[in-house]
């Protein structure tokens, strides 16, 4: 499967070590200083000391080859993507990188489809994953019963919607299901819609709850 992507390494990575990282689908997307712009944000999260430094892989979901955008496939409880990501990406950027290997030290983060993704991830492979960061998710209902009637995993979620035409009932939903669980979520609710504009705003959220400086 061949898929492109852009990794993101903080300031003074040459003397870093075990850093963890965020995979971010839609990355396209999020790194494009027109719409999410997270680069901008790493960079200064990390130099005003709210998070630890950290690396982002930004995983485009455009077919290199033809350049179709392959995320209603990948994003909708794919396990051969899940798999693809968890045991062929991971490893390839855990051996060419100064990344902590740990299961807890590493993120999915994804909006709308890619918010599905995310908690799909973190159902599916929390093996990999057990850091997970949803925007606006554009679940089924199949993942928010299935999370209901499933134990108790070992993940830290952080989940936001926009109240204006998004995707407040889905989230509300998949809320209940964790809080009855007892997952760690925090929950974040915004007057945006489905927007750019609500989910840059909310980057710095997952990231300083998952990687906090100190």
């Amino acid at each position: 499967y061949q898929v492109r992507y852009r990794v993101y390494t903080p300031h003074n990575y040459a003397n870093l070590t075990k850093l963890p990282v965020v995979y971010v689908t839609d990355g396209h997307e999020y790194a494009d200083d027109r719409l999410g712009a997270m680069l901008i944000v790493l960079d200064n999260l990390i130099h005003q000391n709210k998070i630890r430094p950290v690396m982002a892989v930004f995983i485009d979901p455009r077919d290199p080859a033809t350049g179709n955008n392959r995320r209603m496939n990948e994003y909708r409880a794919n396990i051969r993507f899940a798999n693809f990501v968890a045991d062929e990406l991971v490893p390839a950027i855990d051996q060419a990188y100064k990344t902590d290997t740990a299961a807890n030290q590493r993120a999915i983060l994804g909006t709308s489809l890619g918010g599905w993704n995310s908690a799909f991830f973190g159902m599916m492979r929390y093996d990999r994953f057990r850091l997970i960061g949803i925007h606006s998710p554009a679940f089924d209902n199949a993942i928010i019963q299935q999370l209901g009637n499933s134990p108790r995993l070992p993940l830290k979620i952080y989940m936001s919607t926009g109240t204006i035409f998004d995707t407040q009932v889905q989230a509300r939903s998949m809320k209940a299901v964790l809080d009855e669980k007892g997952y760690p979520l925090r929950y974040t609710e915004v007057n945006q819609g489905h927007s750019w504009g609500n989910w840059r705003a909310l980057i710095d959220e997952p990231l300083e709850y998952f990687f906090p400086a100190n």
